[in-house]
């Protein structure tokens, strides 16, 4: 009995111990603490002044000053200097620390806080607490901040954090001040921070303000219920102006946030390319719209995105915790300018001329090289839908309600579906560059049908013809094209029109646009057919002088063109004809000679084959020589010669009126439709 009275009498007092020691805050357990917490974390810990902890409902301590030591090869002063601390813990989380796991504090909240955050190129970070195994680079990649202890609540009053990271190339000085609370009213409430410094070769100069707590280091993932407390963040990211107006519940690590965004620069690239986000060379850009990010995954729902003259949207997600990242979603707009995207594609996009010595030498494929690396950075699966493609030139109308699926996926850029209408016909078909390669592997198919080329290449109409109707222009350029084929003295709109339809399936390889063209391989089929060609441009074809003054004096107008069609095959860039005639109701014209892509050269032939008799005719083949950029057209000059000097001769010996006898052209007018392939190998056979 005895010693139960004991046995009861020791618990008794232990227990009036603990709650002793629960209520006066343990004061003499400070110097244990401290020895405790030196041993785990491997680092000297001091709590310094006032010092109050408690063990079992609600675990914490409190203390006027808490600092945590860092190790000197690091060069700071300190890990943690936090004055007026409250921190809260869980012995759970305390347990699962000790076995490996991150280090988790319910709650971190004091009056002023410094934090020097330092990590060196070998991976080794002062806040990895008491932690022995260095994580793996990817994991590093994955969590910036990995091994510093997490937190489901951080309340500071003023705090200055510093964060200098060689593996993340990261240099930021955070300076944080505010205040909070029933005593506070007005304007006065709230917090606010200044980042300065870069992030990779991002330069930032961010002003932040925040409503309420700022929860710097808050974990989302240890807080998922954490309050929102309304933000704004205005300032410069890269050479980018930046406004941001919504709310956040963490800001580094894995940030959680969402609000209004306006966003504006001198390229999207600049912006991409220290975020590891593949985006194009652009001109300057202005985007208004909403940006979160919860769980790793940002989301941009842009309502308006101005880049150069192109009016897009989207709604795009960006994961940035999948390896690699990944780009989804859509993009739509009412306008994309063709040269705004002239850089992504290896041209200039209008900001800068070519080089000196290309434009003496009459280049004009794009020579700029492809970023290829930055294919590689990340995935994407993004569906588009624009209303209209502007290719930034009068001569040609743009297309409309382009779609297409963008696809990249390990380094292949591929664009699936693709579908755009223009003129009353259409374009489907598909590309795709393979950055993989050495060099990049790009292949193209392309079936173009029923469109009308007059309404969609402009450039064919003469000056004085009134411009395409926008509104019903397919119809309206159907009924003046048949009316011209009816024949008659009706004036010429378009020097060339008909229904055109194609077909192409090429590859090349090559680093820039000018490489992969002038390695060219595949066929390319076009045909023209139901339309008109003027009949100035047959007679000077032609150079059937005769002729050519008649309908001068006459007026130009339409002949109706039975057909055009220019098949062809690409040989690594020597593009040759295998068929291309033009007929029409007077004359058949054939090409034959090649275009040389590889060095832009070309020599090309053109015969005219008439169908009526012309009194006086200097027919004599076209040749077409010299470059794209500096075309040089010509006759031969020895069969011209021949007649010349024949006429002149006859003249003579005979008397003026013979002279035109060597002049007299017959003409012939075959069966058959010369555009087929059986026509076709009949009349090349008899080349003049």
């Amino acid at each position: 009995m005895r010693a139960a009275w004991i046995a009861g009498g020791t618990v008794c007092l232990l227990a009036l111990g603990i709650a002793w020691g629960e209520y006066a805050g343990w004061p003499f357990l400070r110097q244990p603490i401290e020895n405790a917490a030196t041993r785990s974390v491997a680092v000297p810990v001091q709590l310094q002044g006032q010092f109050r902890a408690h063990f079992i409902w609600r675990p914490r301590v409190e203390v006027q000053e808490l600092r945590i030591a860092s190790d000197g090869r690091y060069g700071a002063p300190h890990l943690l200097d936090a004055q007026g601390v409250s921190l809260a813990w869980h012995w759970g989380d305390i347990w699962r620390w000790q076995r490996g796991e991150h280090l988790l504090l319910q709650r971190l909240q004091a009056d002023a806080l410094d934090a020097r955050l330092m990590r060196l190129a070998n991976g080794d970070a002062n806040w990895q607490l008491g932690q022995k195994d260095e994580p793996a680079p990817a994991e590093q990649e994955k969590d910036p901040l990995g091994g510093l202890p997490r937190f489901g609540s951080l309340v500071v009053g003023q705090g200055h954090i510093v964060w200098q990271d060689k593996v993340q190339d990261v240099d930021l000085d955070v300076q944080v001040r505010g205040s909070e609370g029933e005593a506070v009213v007005g304007s006065a409430s709230g917090y606010e921070a200044t980042l300065k410094g870069r992030y990779r070769t991002m330069p930032m100069d961010l002003q932040v303000r925040a409503g309420s707590t700022l929860p710097l280091l808050q974990d989302p993932e240890a807080a998922p219920d954490a309050q929102w407390v309304p933000m704004r963040v205005s300032g410069t990211v890269a050479a980018a102006r930046l406004l941001f107006d919504g709310q956040a519940a963490a800001l580094l690590g894995t940030p959680r946030l969402d609000g209004a965004l306006e966003f504006q620069g001198r390229s999207l690239a600049e912006v991409g390319k220290p975020l590891g986000i593949t985006l194009p060379q652009t001109p300057p850009f202005d985007l208004r719209g909403r940006l979160s990010q919860d769980a790793g995954v940002w989301r941009l729902q842009a309502s308006r995105a101005t880049i150069g003259s192109s009016r897009l949207a989207g709604d795009l997600r960006f994961h940035q915790r999948t390896n690699p990242s990944r780009l989804t979603g859509e993009l739509t707009g009412t306008k994309l300018a063709f040269a705004d995207l002239g850089p992504a594609i290896g041209g200039d996009g209008g900001t800068a001329k070519p080089p000196a010595q290309q434009e003496a030498q009459g280049r004009v494929l794009p020579q700029r090289r492809f970023d290829l690396p930055s294919l590689k950075v990340m995935d994407a699966d993004v569906n588009v839908a624009i209303d209209q493609v502007d290719f930034g030139t009068d001569a040609m109308a743009p297309l409309q309600q382009l779609k297409t699926r963008i696809h990249l996926d390990g380094g292949v850029l591929r664009l699936d579906d693709l579908h755009a209408v223009v003129s009353g016909g259409r374009f489907q078909g598909m590309t795709q560059l393979d950055a993989n390669a050495q060099p990049a592997q790009w292949q193209a198919r392309l079936d173009i049908a029923g469109v009308d080329i007059a309404g969609w290449m402009r450039g064919l109409r003469k000056d004085s013809a009134p411009a395409a109707p926008s509104v019903n222009a397919t119809g309206a350029l159907k009924k003046e094209r048949e009316q011209a084929r009816q024949g008659g003295e009706q004036a010429v709109r378009s020097y060339v029109t008909g229904v055109l339809s194609a077909k192409l399936d090429v590859r090349g390889a090559g680093n820039s646009t000018a490489d992969i063209l002038g390695s060219l391989n595949g066929p390319v089929d076009l045909t023209l057919r139901d339309g008109t060609l003027s009949h100035l441009a047959t007679e000077a074809i032609g150079l059937d002088v005769a002729q050519a003054l008649g309908v001068l004096i006459r007026g130009d107008h339409p002949l109706p063109l039975n057909c055009a069609r220019f098949d062809m095959v690409a040989r690594n860039g020597l593009v040759e004809p295998r068929m291309a005639v033009i007929d029409n109701r007077d004359t058949t014209v054939r090409v034959n000679g090649h275009v040389n892509l590889r060095d832009e050269s070309m020599a090309l032939r053109l015969v005219a084959e008439p169908k009526d008799w012309s009194l006086v005719s200097l027919r004599t083949p076209i040749t077409v020589n010299g470059t794209l950029g500096k075309p040089d057209i010509g006759i031969e000059g020895r069969r011209l010669a021949g007649k010349v000097i024949g006429a002149i001769a006859l003249g003579a010996a005979a008397g003026p009126a013979a002279a035109v006898i060597p002049l007299f052209e017959r003409g012939s007018n075959s069966e058959g439709d010369p555009c087929t392939t059986v026509a076709s190998a009949a009349s090349t056979a008899r080349k003049p």
